[in-house]
């Protein structure tokens, strides 16, 4: 199964029965006031996407008529779990539905292979008109889906964010083969996908859709009931008007350095190979200030392979800066996680500090061939950039935190909570108040961020609770021969990574409901100079929860989070006009920096101080991201989203002499487990 970013959507149903931001290039504000600084920030304000297009498409097959687990006939789960998931599209969705097998009952008919109407058209308001459709049908005919498919794809047009959910309880009994279809339909754009329910199929049928799922950039799911079918559409309806996207200005990265283009501080959108690729760009620094390089995106789904993203900064002569520079891939290759990294040059880089022409150079791997073109496959991701200022009172700040974790303690919460679907990716995250119970649904290779305010003297336990699998969910981990991990995971405002997480594994056997927990130090500005935690920010802090994905399918699985916030803000930075020099902190008992989880020695990340100034900060919708006196650039979608313990990380450091193609010898490290 492959996913790509640019999703959107179009609902397919089988078997149901027959009718009766801040603009790039804006310079860093350089005046001292945090509010003039952070105004001046990136801002991302996902919403649910206007221009989302889902069709839905029924399947009026006879065998509809077939009981389901609960002994009900299948085709009044249908009609039920249909009529929920109209009555809860997002208020302007535009939305259709297309049926197939709906008027010819005769196989022996050459009709019968082109049996598929309009029953709606794609349309806002149309709430009423697709109520009556789903009461107007009923089992008939034969079942023509590559066809209807080819149909409902036409109905949604050549552009925009368009979504197919397939819902079947058969073969398709008419040619062509409907996965060499969906290949086709896919073909169309990345901004299209075929999501797959299928309703109590085995053998070949469930085959057969869990390919259209696959080659569709889609999921597949099975249900059993009324229950698994109603929370599988639902789920999958939300999902298709927020997917994940990128923002920022379109610009276009070359494969060599000679004429790459120019970008200032902001929020870029460009794209990259998948498979095997490097993109460089020029960027205008500041000198005096720290400038922080950050790129994600979201690769699809890559079965064995671990796909990474790497950048590096470095003069335009070809010579490497001293900051570090940071890949980032992940284990769990089977979860539509974003990935991401990070470069820092710091102000006082003996290479790079001074000078004002930089390059960025952007790489991907995941252990296939070079791409010599951008095809089908090129991942759009965010470039940011970010300069920060010198922090003038350093020497008055609260030391670096040692082991002062918070300790989370067993679940002792009420097993319920405030529904809240979190983001695809940390731009959309939604904002959750701090030491209050949320719920959600999570999809198999699917991961849900939220974010909670942490301010500098305060610390933070992610925890997340979640309820034993359904009866189709433990049918689809029987089938795979596998268990299902779920993990929780921390990221920091600038979208860094803790290097743990906490999982569990869910099986066939699995009954009782299971808690996970994450904690950190208490934020202080001054924990980079130690380079163990990158609880060195204040702001939003980053709650993420991913199921990997099953290969035979799955259900939604149900479960409770909260972001829990104990302390009293203390230790807030000021800061200098860019040029200045940043003062020496005072010695600490552990004089020597170590890597953080991006991959960085320096004390210079960007730090908060618009905050409690009540400044615009960067991130999301309403606030969100980092609330400091910089061009915000750690906010590239997601830094090894859930990597944690699970991500590994390359970093590079200054050599004598590179290498014929300007490159410096890399070393690899696992971070290691723990609290962060």
């Amino acid at each position: 199964m492959s996913r790509r970013l640019f999703t959107a959507p179009l609902l397919v149903v089988c078997g149901l029965g027959a009718l009766a931001g801040t603009t790039p290039g804006a310079a860093a504000s350089t005046g001292s006031a945090p509010a003039s600084l952070a105004s001046t920030a990136p801002t991302i304000t996902p919403v649910e996407n206007p221009n989302g297009k889902l069709m839905m498409l029924l399947d009026s097959s006879g065998s509809m008529s077939a009981k389901d687990s609960t002994g009900k006939p299948k085709i009044d789960a249908a009609r039920s779990a249909l009529h929920q998931v109209v009555n809860g599209l997002p208020s302007g969705a535009r939305a259709g539905m297309r049926v197939f097998g709906a008027t010819v009952k005769d196989k022996q008919s050459p009709s019968a292979c082109t049996d598929s109407q309009l029953a709606v058209p794609l349309g806002t308001g149309n709430t009423a008109a697709l109520n009556k459709a789903v009461d107007a049908y009923k089992p008939f005919g034969e079942t023509p889906m590559a066809y209807a498919m080819q149909q409902a794809a036409n109905d949604l047009g050549p552009s925009g964010q368009r979504s197919m959910i397939l819902v079947s309880d058969g073969e398709d009994t008419c040619s062509p083969d409907p996965c060499k279809v969906a290949q086709q339909i896919a073909d169309k754009g990345i901004d299209l996908k075929i999501d797959v329910v299928g309703f109590r199929v085995t053998g070949k049928a469930q085959k057969d859709l869990q390919c259209i799922a696959g080659v569709g950039r889609g999921s597949y799911y099975d249900a059993d009931n009324a229950q698994d079918l109603t929370t599988s559409l639902k789920t999958l309806s939300t999902r298709a008007f927020r997917p994940f996207t990128v923002t920022g200005k379109p610009v276009a990265g070359t494969p060599i350095i000679d004429g790459a283009p120019t970008v200032t501080p902001g929020q870029w959108v460009s794209k990259i190979g998948e498979t095997k690729d490097e993109r460089y760009y020029q960027v205008k620094h500041t000198p005096g200030t720290t400038l922080h390089v950050s790129v994600a995106g979201r690769p699809g789904l890559q079965g064995d392979r671990n796909p990474s993203i790497g950048v590096s900064v470095r003069r335009t002569d070809g010579d490497s800066c001293y900051a570090s520079d940071s890949t980032w891939g992940y284990d769990w290759s089977t979860t539509a996680m974003p990935i991401g990294a990070v470069a820092r040059v710091d102000a006082n880089d003996k290479d790079c500090g001074h000078v004002e022409n930089l390059t960025i150079k952007v790489t991907t791997d995941s252990g296939g061939q070079p791409q010599e073109t951008l095809g089908r496959d090129a991942m759009p991701f965010e470039l940011r950039i970010v300069e920060e200022k010198p922090v003038t009172n350093v020497a008055t700040l609260p030391a670096p935190a040692k082991d002062d974790y918070a300790t989370p303690s067993d679940w002792t919460y009420a097993l319920n909570g405030l529904p809240k679907t979190g983001g695809a990716g940390f731009s959309d995250a939604p904002t959750i108040a701090a030491n209050t119970t949320f719920s959600g649904t999570l999809l198999p290779g699917e991961v849900q961020i939220y974010k909670v305010s942490v301010q500098y003297g305060q610390t933070l336990i992610g925890r997340a609770n979640v309820a034993p699998p359904s009866l189709a969910m433990k049918s689809a981990i029987t089938g795979s021969k596998q268990s299902l991990g779920v993990r929780i995971s921390l990221f920091n405002p600038e979208r860094e990574s803790y290097n743990s997480y906490d999982s569990v594994t869910i099986g066939e056997y699995t009954d009782d409901r299971q808690d996970l927990a994450r904690s950190i130090r208490p934020v202080t500005w001054r924990n980079r100079e130690v380079g163990s935690s990158p609880s060195y920010l204040a702001g939003d802090y980053y709650i993420a929860i991913a199921a990997q994905n099953v290969p035979t399918g799955g259900a939604p699985i149900n479960f409770l989070i909260r972001g829990d916030v104990s302390g009293t803000p203390t230790g807030q930075p000021q800061y200098a006009e860019p040029g200045t020099a940043q003062p020496t902190a005072p010695s600490t008992d552990d004089p020597t920096p170590s890597p953080t989880s991006s991959g960085t020695t320096s004390a210079t990340s960007p730090s908060t101080a618009a905050t409690e100034a009540g400044a615009p900060v960067a991130g999301g919708g309403d606030d969100g991201g980092l609330p400091m006196p910089l061009i915000l650039g750690g906010g590239a979608g997601a830094l090894a989203l859930l990597g944690g313990g699970g991500a590994w990380i390359a970093l590079r450091r200054k050599e004598t002499q590179p290498d014929a193609n300007g490159e410096y010898p890399t070393q690899s490290w696992q971070p290691p487990y723990g609290q962060g």
